[in-house]
């Protein structure tokens, strides 16, 4: 059997793995084919100290059951003596955050209420959510079960910020979050069991996978676009008989046996991500491929889902983030923002600047964030959740921005003014925009998704954030290995079946610790 996995992002790179460790397929029989120059997708690494950093930003918890089952076996990268799973832990044990100054306001007062701003009927709206069938959810918007004054509370900004929503997004995944992330409501304002990477994402997970993956024999194709999947002509069965591959402008057909499985990766997040400089925006990019092959299985076959909801020009006003990334040799913006939020550097999580009209949120980062940065250099990072909105200072849209015209805005919010210049010269910022980045939130129906293996699937597997399983929420890492895993075990019958979603709504700590923070805070 051999085993042909499109996409290299971190769901294609748990499947070989899984496909390895749970079904016994040997590394050598396995093919991953990426289309971009490194694997990774939504946790990528670009540029340098010298030219500036690219990178995005995660945020993580400990039940993340699939993906720490899977990374207790893979070797660090900095340390190899110990896994991924334990370096990450023992970082996020010795470093915690404790933020002291989630929301500033205006003119740099800290904002943290009794309850999160919420009334009674807020609470009880959001019990009435979570309490809803997803089956009367179908379509339905976030705004259409609460009254306006809840988009106006403490607590709608703090979870907005960290996991996305917009008022308009889908009913549907924000019941999915309640009831899955309830354990965290208590820490939205201190970020205290919130969790991070010890550096950045692609070098904590992605690199140490890979290199797991290629010592046992896997093959991981880059710059290869897989152009099509080619299917027997049946109407009642969905088999492969072929892949198109192009590589360096050469288009190769790969012959698919039936003994044989693919496992397709439907979409990114990442999608038509492009990157400017101090000096310009970042360019638009239209017509992604990467949902290219999503697009046509789905043509005329209902079990492959609807891709229209989650991509394309009517989509991108509700999801998209312009993302930046500050590299920087001077001291002055993190001493400021130090004596500004009380905060250790490194612990402080997320800084919130309520009053912006990007609504702008940022962090610094533990240093060091990239393996092999350069004494003296710091990076810390931020995003604009209202991206097409005008600036306050720049008076532009920030996907139209320079990344000198975000770090002005950021630094006249900050009233940093008498800093500017100092910080300005000797820090760089790259701008990025990501068109897609939030579309996991958009009305959905429960069709719109397909099962990791579609009805009628023989040897097709589909993975990813846009593949339809019960319960868990898709803006993580975690839903990638869940539908990989998912799909191998339901394709090869071998292994064993993933471990439950944990579900917060059913965990009497999570309860009691909400209601407390409802209650008391």
């Amino acid at each position: 059997m051999q085993a042909h996995i499109v996409g290299g992002g971190f769901g294609g790179l748990a499947a070989a793995a899984y496909l390895i460790r749970n079904a016994d397929v040997p590394g050598p029989d396995i093919t991953i084919y990426e289309a971009e120059a490194q694997p990774g997708g939504g946790f990528f690494l670009s540029g340098n100290a010298q030219t500036g950093y690219n990178l995005p930003g995660s945020v993580f918890d400990d039940e993340f059951r699939c993906t720490f089952e899977l990374l207790a076996d893979i070797p660090s990268a900095r340390n190899p003596s110990v896994s991924v799973k334990k370096e990450f832990f023992d970082f996020n044990t010795e470093n915690p955050f404790h933020d002291r100054a989630h929301i500033i306001g205006r003119n740099g007062q800290i904002v943290h209420r009794p309850h999160y701003g919420l009334s009674l009927h807020h609470g009880l709206d959001l019990v009435k959510l979570s309490l809803t069938p997803e089956g009367l959810l179908d379509g339905r918007r976030i705004e259409e079960f609460f009254p306006a004054d809840f988009f106006q509370t403490e607590f709608w900004l703090l979870w907005s910020t960290i996991m996305g929503s917009l008022p308009q997004h889908g009913a549907t995944e924000f019941r999915r979050y309640i009831n899955r992330a309830l354990n965290l409501f208590p820490d939205l304002s201190d970020m205290q069991h919130i969790l991070r990477t010890p550096y950045c994402q692609f070098q904590a997970f992605i690199e140490p996978l890979a290199a797991w993956l290629e010592a046992r024999g896997v093959k991981l194709q880059t710059r290869t676009f897989v152009r099509d999947v080619g299917l027997a002509p049946a109407s009642d069965r969905i088999t492969v008989e072929r892949l198109e591959c192009e590589r360096n402008c050469v288009v190769t057909p790969v012959a698919i046996g039936p003994e044989d499985i693919v496992l397709l990766t439907t979409g990114s997040q990442a999608a038509d991500l492009s990157v400017g400089s101090m000096t310009e925006p970042p360019p638009k990019r239209r017509g992604s491929s990467s949902w290219a092959l999503w697009q046509r299985l789905a043509k005329d076959r209902p079990a492959f889902g609807n891709p229209s909801v989650f991509f394309g020009d009517a989509v991108v006003p509700d999801s998209r983030w312009v993302t930046f990334t500050v590299t920087t040799t001077g001291d002055a913006f993190i001493e400021k923002m130090t004596a500004l939020t009380r905060s250790e550097p490194g612990r402080g999580g997320l800084v919130t600047l309520k009053d912006s009209g990007w609504v702008l949120s940022l962090t610094i980062f533990h240093q060091p964030e990239v393996i092999g940065q350069p004494e003296g250099t710091k990076v810390w990072w931020g995003y604009g959740l209202y991206p097409e909105r005008t600036g306050d200072f720049v008076q532009k849209r920030m996907d139209e921005c320079t990344g000198a015209e975000i770090l002005e805005e950021v630094l006249r919010q900050l009233r940093f003014d008498e800093q500017l210049g100092a910080i300005m010269k000797s820090s760089i910022c790259i701008p990025c925009n990501m068109p897609y980045v939030n579309n996991i939130w958009m009305p959905r129906s429960r069709t719109d998704r397909p099962r990791p293996v579609p009805e009628g699937s023989t040897n097709l597997g589909l993975i990813g954030q846009y593949v339809e399983v019960g319960q868990e929420v898709a803006f993580t890492i975690e839903y990638s290995a869940r539908t990989a895993w998912e799909a191998i075990h339901t394709l090869l019958k071998r292994g064993p079946a993933p471990p439950p979603v944990y579900q917060g709504s059913h965990d009497p700590k999570a309860l009691l610790g909400a209601l407390k923070a409802f209650v008391a805070k």
